[in-house]
């Protein structure tokens, strides 16, 4: 999912999503459809996973982080407490 890692994942969202309204843009504009309709189609894909990347993955990455410490510590007293 980091295939993108020079830019952090907001502006990947709105770099994708300027893409596809250009790309829209020039459907309307021009007369190059088929260029324009596989140009849509992946934009709009990289859109979509920008947008799940940014208000899913990357805050369950955190929550699961944060679980992951609070059961480290969580461990580390159970232990303490059998000795």
């Amino acid at each position: 999912m980091n295939r993108f890692l020079a830019i952090s994942p907001q502006s990947q969202f709105w770099l994708f999503n300027l893409a596809l309204i250009l790309n829209i843009l020039g459907m309307v504009l021009t007369d190059m459809w088929l260029p324009m309709v596989v140009g849509s189609i992946v934009t709009t894909y990289l859109s979509v996973d920008a947008l799940v990347r940014l208000r899913y993955v990357i805050p369950m990455k955190k929550e699961i982080r944060d679980l992951r410490h609070e059961l480290a510590i969580a461990r580390k007293e159970a232990k303490e407490s059998y000795e």
